[in-house]
């Protein structure tokens, strides 16, 4: 079990994405999470499905543009991962910001409910700092 945003937990995530061969597309896509944490900087990773399959890593500010990039705070995305918050509801309080390309979702409803269900295992073992 991983605590949420760390390297393991990335790295749990990255093992559940490889491991689905059913998850794959083309033309690929990447998706990167900036998870903005008060007081101790911030959080990249970035989920890219291919004709390969799918992988996580870890991102930095410098990593080549991502086809869309949602950002929010720690808070936000802590709900988020545990299903109480919707996407939807986020951003309309305005905690979840959207840049990019997000038409590169559309038409992928099915292939985003197999990538979620893969990181289904993954979410049940997640921990959380201060137990929250």
């Amino acid at each position: 079990m991983a605590e949420f945003l760390s390297a393991a937990w990335i790295a749990e995530l990255d093992a559940a994405a490889r491991a689905a061969a059913d998850v794959v597309a083309d033309p690929p896509f990447v998706v990167e999470q900036v998870v903005r944490d008060t007081g101790a900087g911030e959080v990249r990773y970035r989920v890219r499905v291919g004709p390969e399959g799918a992988s996580v890593h870890v991102a930095s500010e410098r990593s080549d543009p991502s086809d869309l990039t949602l950002v929010t705070d720690r808070e936000t995305a802590g709900e988020l991962h545990r299903g109480r918050l919707r996407a939807q509801d986020a951003l309309a309080r305005g905690s979840l910001k959207v840049r990019g390309r997000p038409e590169v979702l559309a038409g992928r409803a099915e292939l985003l409910a197999r990538l979620d269900a893969v990181f289904a295992q993954v979410r049940a073992g997640t921990t959380f700092r201060g137990g929250r």
